[in-house]
């Protein structure tokens, strides 16, 4: 788990800011698809290589980032490629194992790990509009991607949105989507359950860089560490959701209100398989609404005979991702706001495609 955040002046007496200074995106992901992967890409749209302020370090022999375009060479967005799996202690040398049934990592454990891998980025100033994850795989020299359709890496797009009225708390959104096909589309988005957690900090460290370095550890003896992971069924904030995919994706947005006493507002995302009824659009026909939304779609529901109203309707685990926004003043000068974003997940699940990268 990472934390980053791009520092801006803050007063001693600060007033709410309206801008977004930077982004950050963590997760653990084991490697679900039928091949052994010895590469990985992390493709972001609309973002310039400059925007990207750093990354994570990942077991690869190599590392780039580089801009891509459309056939008419317009600019799309930015892709860090990693190269080269080399990971000390890994069961094959140089290769990244499928693993068909993975367990939870809490978003972390991936990092010093051998059998899945931990990627991360922050950006500085913009946020991409599309934010997508491929497994590559070694064809002769030529890293090409397993499949088309990425893994599924749900993250925040966040907006600050200033008081409605005058001494009016400002309000943090989240919006997030199912991932959808990066170039043609041969299948639609699948839906998935949603689950969040939430929970709060009313300070954070002066130093950033030790922040993000305690996260990383994942230490439990960490001082912090118990406060800043929302663990087990304490900070619920939204029980089940069902984000939905198949021909529309829809959305689904969330708001946090700033108090000042908000120093940090974190958001903990468990996504799991939907496997209930679809249509022809692959959207999902789901009874869980229907039904007045069970506290489990996991769970079958009985009537008072023992028979079945309700077929269990949420998979396996899928993953598992952390996010949050940073506000904190760091420097005495004129008031703004500091938002910074930290995020992790831990993905685990995908069917086998084919393709390459363009």
């Amino acid at each position: 788990m990472v934390v980053v955040a791009i520092v801006a002046p803050l007063g001693a007496q600060p007033v709410q800011g309206s801008s977004i200074f930077g982004t950050l995106s963590n997760f653990d992901i084991y490697n679900t698809t039928p091949e052994p992967s010895e590469g990985a890409e992390i493709e972001l749209e609309g973002i310039h290589s400059t925007d990207i302020g750093g990354d994570f370090p990942a077991h690869y022999s190599s590392k780039e980032i580089v801009e891509y375009t459309d056939a008419s060479n317009n600019f799309l967005g930015t892709r860090i490629q990693y190269t080269g799996y080399n990971f000390p202690g890994a069961p094959t040398p140089g290769s990244l194992l499928p693993n068909p049934n993975p367990t939870s990592t809490n978003g972390h454990a991936l990092t010093y790990t051998a059998g899945g891998e931990h990627f991360g980025f922050w950006l500085g100033g913009a946020q991409p509009t599309t934010t997508r994850f491929f497994w590559l795989n070694d064809n002769n020299g030529t890293y090409e991607r397993i499949g088309t359709i990425p893994e599924t890496v749900p993250g925040p797009t966040w907006t600050y949105v200033p008081p409605a009225n005058p001494g009016g708390a400002p309000m943090l959104q989240a919006v997030v989507k199912v991932p959808e096909p990066a170039e043609v589309e041969v299948q639609k988005p699948d839906s998935t359950w949603m689950k969040v957690f939430k929970t709060k900090l009313d300070s954070v460290p002066d130093n950033l860089q030790d922040l993000l370095e305690k996260l990383v550890s994942g230490d439990p003896n960490d001082p912090n560490y118990a406060n800043i992971i929302p663990q087990g069924e304490v900070e619920v904030e939204t029980e089940w959701e069902l984000l939905k995919g198949g021909a529309n994706p829809k959305e689904k947005m969330d708001e946090d209100q700033v108090e000042d006493s908000d120093k940090v507002v974190i958001r903990r995302y468990e996504f799991y398989k939907y496997i209930g009824p679809v249509d022809e659009e692959n959207e999902p026909l789901s009874n869980w609404e229907m039904l007045g939304n069970p506290l489990d779609p996991g769970l079958d529901v009985l009537d008072g005979d023992g028979n079945v109203i309700f077929a269990a309707e949420r998979g396996d685990f899928i993953s598992a991702n952390m996010v949050a926004a940073v506000l904190a003043p760091v420097v005495p000068e004129p008031s703004t706001l500091l938002l910074g974003v930290i995020g992790i997940g831990m993905l685990c699940n995908r069917r086998n495609r084919g393709g390459a990268p363009h």
